[in-house]
């Protein structure tokens, strides 16, 4: 996975590939047998930004992932033209890999306008410095789990809020379903971690979404008394969706605000807001992904949590 800022960068540089096509590349070296689902999701709305007019931001995506991606293959991204208005303008992407459909995006852009505006202010949290590194975090995984994160996600600064009593709590019942149920709320902070040298409304918000699909899943497994990683469960995104309210440099500190209200049927369904110190809420998303109990877990009845406000 990309090991620097810049590598990011380059991941986004698309090749052309025919008219309203374009290429994105595989990342250089992965221990992940898929492709992971945020590097779909920044390609394909770049290979969108490419065919929108100037002065037109994201505003909205929706994405459904269709297969699992070979994260050593590139994909090609083929653009329908949807609408052009005077105001918004939409398209379409298909990502194929292989000769297969293996994704598929949805995005609306919107020139800036003068209008209402009201906004939900950003919980009072800890700040950066005094967040738990992701890395750290995971000092009650298996060491292969924390070699994977360090490996595949240093181009990110990713800290988390009281995890680490999260996770001592459930490394004490191994990680199973049916140890100490946590909240369905979990908060992280993350950017970029390497200065950046575009301001580029593009760029930035095309480096969002691909931090947006981090760890975002695993909330809806909180209440199940499973920490972050644990073995047991089978993890795939389904369908993710983006509401950009803003778009601020990437390489700032940006909070993730996670929720989960619902799951069943093996699947779980996970909210967020993303929030500038700064500048107030950036971005809403939501996604629903499997959560398969697989091996020994399947066999276990899982128990109905019923949640409470925290």
């Amino acid at each position: 996975m990309p090991a620097s800022g810049k590598d990011l960068v380059d991941l986004l540089d698309l090749d052309e590939a025919g008219s309203d096509s374009f290429l994105g590349r595989a990342a250089r070296s992965s221990r992940m047998a898929r492709t992971y689902g945020g590097h779909l999701l920044a390609q394909a709305l770049m290979a969108a930004y490419r065919t929108v007019p100037s002065g037109r931001p994201v505003h909205s995506l929706y994405a459904s992932f269709l297969r699992g991606g070979d994260a050593e293959e590139s994909v090609r991204y083929d653009v329908t033209n949807v609408r052009d208005g005077q105001s918004f303008t939409s398209r379409r992407v298909a990502g194929h890999q292989c000769g297969r459909q293996i994704f598929e995006l949805t995005a609306s852009f919107h020139r800036d306008e003068a209008g209402y505006e009201h906004q939900a202010s950003m919980p009072r949290v800890p700040v950066p410095r005094d967040a738990v590194p992701l890395v750290d975090a995971l000092e009650h995984v298996d060491l292969d789990t924390k070699s994977f994160w360090r490996e595949e996600w240093k181009a990110l600064d990713l800290r988390v809020i009281q995890e680490r009593e999260v996770a001592a709590q459930a490394a004490k019942k191994g990680g199973v379903a049916g140890g100490p149920p946590q909240p369905s709320r979990e908060r992280l902070w993350f950017r970029v971690r390497d200065p950046l040298d575009s301001q580029e409304a593009a760029l930035n918000s095309c480096l969002l979404a691909y931090m947006s699909d981090l760890t975002l899943l695993s909330t809806a497994l909180r209440p199940h008394g499973y920490p972050f990683l644990a073995p047991g469960v089978q993890r795939a995104t389904i369908n993710h969706s983006m509401w950009f309210h803003q778009i601020v440099p990437a390489d700032q500190w940006m909070l993730y605000d996670k929720s989960s209200d619902w799951a069943g049927g093996s699947r779980g369904l996970a909210t967020a807001h993303v929030y500038s110190p700064t500048r107030g809420m950036v971005a809403t998303v939501a996604q629903e992904g499997l959560i398969r109990p697989h091996g020994v877990h399947s066999a276990q009845p899982a128990p109905v949590r019923s949640l409470h406000a925290s």
